[in-house]
């Protein structure tokens, strides 16, 4: 016997192309669930943001790096929301967990004073780390996690929390690789190319519409981690966000200081991207899953929804040794 469970058949890039459209009123953006947007809209969307960045500048490159990844990234999270990331708490959790521990890591680098002082006299990555921190200014987001996490692990002090999260990473070994290449930067650059990936998500991406996925999940207080990327502004976040980034580094010439500084952060923003992937493998399945069988997920919530169910599970079976070890 079989439980009738419903699925939202969409993605966060639909969401997100559609809060394009409404502009800056997050009070107009319409979430209905819709299964008929198509993979190349997505795609021209994806694109779309990529150009309004400057011609030959460090955020259009960086997007051209990861495009690849963000198509993998894009099949990878449709299912993911299919299976459950704002049907199962305990899910989002993990998922929250995983960015969270990563995150931290990144944001204890931009504020160490050790890590600045390891960069010398290397006027260019300095100046690569001020513009970060000067962004992290608006957006740090580690202590915010922390109070979503608190909520959803139903403790009350930080010490008890860093012991579910240790708890919670035991058996994520692509978070804990993504955690671990984060701790090993030695470069502005290369945190950079964290960044780009583990902010960018948010700022330029569909952080205002996944509130209100979670906010339904979780309540009021459990959604502070996108307390500074939703509302009104949305695109003046943006293009906040893609002049600072071009205003990082530039492809001057090939032998220039800041054309390494541009690569290393193009580069990093590339593996960073690989790595947020693959941390996704080492997601719970959903607690509603159990109940179904291949077949009946094809007769009760259709085939795509149940070509896309079947992919990830094999998919997570099949790349696990893979992630854990090629990346």
């Amino acid at each position: 016997m079989y439980h009738p469970v419903t699925v939202t058949v969409h993605t966060l890039e639909q969401e997100a192309a559609k809060e394009d459209e409404a502009g800056d009123d997050d009070s107009s953006i319409t979430i209905t669930p819709t299964s008929t947007e198509p993979a190349d809209k997505i795609d021209r969307a994806y694109d779309a943001t990529t150009l309004k960045g400057k011609p030959n500048g460090l955020f259009r490159a960086c997007m051209e790096a990861i495009r690849s990844s963000h198509h993998q990234a894009r099949q990878i999270r449709t299912a993911l929301i299919l299976l459950g990331l704002f049907t199962d708490k305990n899910i989002y959790k993990e998922w929250l967990t995983v960015f969270y521990a990563v995150n931290s890591e990144l944001e204890t680098k931009l504020k160490s004073t050790d890590f600045e002082k390891s960069l010398g006299k290397d006027k260019d990555e300095l100046m690569i780390l001020e513009k970060l921190q000067q962004l992290g200014e608006k957006y740090y987001f580690t202590e915010l996690y922390e109070r979503d996490l608190q909520l959803l692990y139903g403790v009350s002090s930080r010490d008890e929390l860093l012991k579910r999260v240790g708890s919670c990473l035991v058996d994520k070994p692509n978070g804990r690789k993504y955690q671990e290449v984060v701790k090993n930067m030695t470069t502005a650059s290369d945190l950079a190319g964290a960044l780009f990936c583990l902010w960018g998500v948010f700022i330029v991406g569909g952080g205002s519409m996944a509130r209100q996925r979670a906010l339904k999940m979780c309540g009021e207080g459990g959604v502070n981690v996108y307390q500074n990327v939703a509302g009104p502004g949305r695109e003046k976040r943006k293009q906040h966000f893609i002049e600072l980034w071009d205003g990082l580094a530039e492809a001057v010439d090939s032998t220039s200081t800041n054309m390494k500084q541009f690569t290393a952060v193009e580069q990093s923003s590339d593996l960073c991207m690989k790595l947020m992937n693959a941390t996704i493998k080492d997601l719970s399945d959903p607690w509603w899953l159990k109940w179904f069988s291949f077949t009946a997920l094809v007769f009760i919530i259709g085939s795509t929804v149940a070509v896309v169910a079947h992919f990830l599970l094999s998919w997570r079976t099949s790349h696990k040794i893979l992630f854990n070890c090629n990346i």
